[in-house]
């Protein structure tokens, strides 16, 4: 019995550099574009880089005071801490959008304009689109032909 050998470029297991996510709104795709960063740009890398060295370090505290017999005071992060965390990550991630207007005036990416509108928790559907974009094992991967 022979088995078929698989053949494939190692080219095709990597990811793309970026990943284009369509804004949804009132359950519709939109022409509204969002750009994000692939696992392996650089913004990504970096950022990521930075979480773990933060981690890294609380761990170290902790594990220091422990060996130096003082009791060790868990941080506790609040929801507020976490919403914010998780605002930055999306924004250190998104690197622009397609042209838009919002309430009649053009809304010109920045990472200041993407926080304000992550933020705002009358939007959270955006939140939750960029954070579910960025989760998905699909969001980056090379299809035929694009991307």
């Amino acid at each position: 019995m022979n088995e078929k050998i698989a053949e494939f470029s190692s080219f095709d297991l990597e990811s793309v550099e970026t990943g284009k996510m369509v804004v949804v709104i009132n359950g519709k795709p939109s022409d509204w574009i969002w750009t994000f960063a692939g696992p392996a740009h650089p913004r990504t890398i970096e950022h990521g880089e930075r979480v773990a060295r933060e981690v890294l370090h609380r761990e170290r505290q902790m594990d220091q005071a422990a060996r130096n017999g003082k009791k060790v005071k868990v941080p506790e992060e609040s929801l507020e801490e976490l919403r914010s965390k998780n605002i930055e990550s999306v924004v250190n991630r998104l690197l622009g959008w397609s042209p838009v207007n919002l309430d009649g005036q053009p809304l010109e990416f920045s990472p200041e304009a993407a926080r304000a509108l992550l933020s705002d928790r009358k939007k959270q559907s955006l939140m939750t689109q960029a954070l579910e974009f960025l989760a998905a094992d699909d969001s980056f991967i090379r299809r035929s032909g694009g991307n």
